[in-house]
């Protein structure tokens, strides 16, 4: 008898045990047999932007708690470029890989951004990293390179599920057959490209050997809906490149398609459920739901990440100011026209030139201008060349920057005012003057200044070789900027006409 009460004692007790643990304390979650799901997080076009990942640690942190194998953080590239904070410190880029590391990424695909640092920066911070670097249309010579292959794909398992991620890094035609990304072609040597959407199509055949078939790219919205057209294969596609924000489930062709907009403003958050019939059965996803998890919003932060931002942010150098600016600064050919006028006025020469692209602050308010504020404008510290060119030169370097589609010029001058006549579009010719009004000498020869990036991605007359300088455009104009109590925008220097 007092076995049998025994035994009835302990069996009470166990009940009451399991009672405790589903009500007393955290709910436990029950799974299906048949069924499990896989969380992506995601991030894209970060570019040195730093401040939310506190959020972003708590939000994954939170998932990983309920699923401990079932989550993943992905980044689609451009990890850095725009925040000086990450690009000027020393070593470079740094700050980003760690905190990516702390955060607890898995995978990511090269941006065209990644090589702005140059070649032997960004290996040494892959070296850092914990996480790996995925991207199917790179080819990298060892001989020419100092970067590592990257692996194409990469296949696993969590919750059971065999997954595979095909990494794509963003190469646009340039002729003759040759693919390039949209980075300074002189940071590129020894690395080939090829065509992304073709590329990934020769991966057909690993729909075969996983149940999640993933592609992590960095090609562009509507380049990932092409992809999603071309290979129904793939059930996810994490986007980037285009800074494009989606909100919520955009499915095309079957394939659903992420991007998170930029600068860590948002984190992406998609949802995918799998079933099966039986334990020897094999998975097929049931459910593809994606959010954007907006991290302005209050969201507790973790403490020892958000003090590690706090650390990096302290770079007192980049407070100092350098001047004043008596209004505001409004577009990028007000601010191209700093940037050239302290070429100009720094290296003595009679023009300078400045792609748009290299603007990256849309606006520089009126007030103190920091030295943080030029890094920010204009991130990339590229070396200054210098090159002999005559005004038919000039007019023939400007009509090959010419722009069709926007109806405008990439290249903004210092020292001279150009009109593009056209036509139906087409340009039929171009007046140069100088800041006075006076036209251009056609016998002389004047001396050009142009960044590294112009100077290697134009193919452009001139007058003998270029001269390479050793100092860089962002050095330059912060010195020009030390020694002008104020700055005022001036006049456009640039216009275009349709006749």
């Amino acid at each position: 008898m007092k076995r049998i009460v025994f035994q009835l004692s302990s069996l009470l007790l166990m009940v009451i045990v399991g009672v405790c643990a589903t009500s007393c304390g955290a709910p436990l979650l029950k799974k299906k047999p048949n069924e499990a799901s896989i969380v992506i997080f995601s991030t894209n076009d970060m570019h040195g932007r730093i401040d939310n990942y506190a959020k972003v640690k708590t939000l994954v942190d939170a998932e990983r708690e309920k699923n401990p194998d079932g989550v993943l953080l992905l980044s689609a590239g451009d990890k850095w470029t725009g925040n000086p904070v990450v690009d000027q410190y020393a070593p470079k880029g740094y700050p980003m890989v760690d905190l990516m590391n702390q955060v607890g990424y898995d995978f990511e695909t090269y941006g065209n951004h990644e090589y702005d640092l140059g070649q032997a920066l960004l290996a040494d911070r892959l070296r850092q990293a914990t996480f790996a670097t995925l991207s199917a249309n790179l080819t990298v010579d060892p001989a020419a390179s100092s970067l590592p292959q990257p692996k194409p794909y990469t296949l696993f398992k969590k919750n059971g599920i065999r997954i595979c991620i095909l990494g794509l890094t963003q190469a646009a035609p340039k002729g003759d057959g040759l693919y390039l990304p949209s980075a300074h072609q002189g940071k590129l040597q020894g690395l080939t490209f090829s065509e992304p959407i073709r590329t990934a199509q020769e991966y057909r055949h690993l729909r075969d050997s996983c149940d999640l078939f993933i592609a992590l790219t960095h090609i562009g919205y509507n380049e990932d809906q092409k992809l999603a057209e071309a290979m129904p294969e793939l059930d996810v596609i994490i986007g980037g490149h285009s800074h494009t924000r989606v909100d919520s489930t955009f499915v095309v062709n079957g394939v659903l398609i992420s991007q998170t907009e930029c600068w860590l403003k948002n984190l992406g958050m998609t949802t995918l459920t799998l079933q099966r019939a039986n334990s020897r059965s094999p998975w097929t996803v049931a459910d593809k739901r994606f959010s954007l998890i907006n991290l302005a919003r209050p969201i507790k932060e973790d403490a020892e990440v958000k003090a590690l931002i706090n650390n990096y942010n302290e770079q007192n150098t980049l407070k100092d100011v350098l001047c004043e600016a008596t209004r505001q600064f409004d577009g990028t050919e007000a601010i191209a026209n700093v940037m050239t006028d302290a070429l100009i006025d720094r290296l003595g020469v009679d023009i300078a030139l400045q792609n748009s692209g290299g603007v990256r602050l849309g606006q520089l308010p009126k007030g103190k201008v920091t030295k943080g504020d030029i890094f920010t404008l204009n991130p990339f510290c590229n070396n200054v060349f210098i090159y002999r060119m005559t005004a038919a030169d000039l007019r023939e370097m400007i009509r090959r920057s010419y722009q069709r589609y926007s109806r405008r010029a990439d290249l903004l001058p210092g020292g001279i005012r150009y009109i593009i006549h056209t036509h139906d579009g087409n340009v039929k010719r171009i007046d140069i003057t100088d800041l006075k009004g006076k036209p251009l000498q056609e016998n002389r020869t004047y001396r050009v200044a142009m960044n590294s990036y112009i100077a290697t991605s134009y193919i452009f007359p001139h007058d003998g070789e270029g001269e390479e300088l050793m100092d860089t455009d962002t050095d330059l104009l912060v010195d020009y900027l030390a020694t002008q109590p104020t700055i005022t925008p001036q006049p456009a220097r640039t216009a275009v006409v349709e006749e």
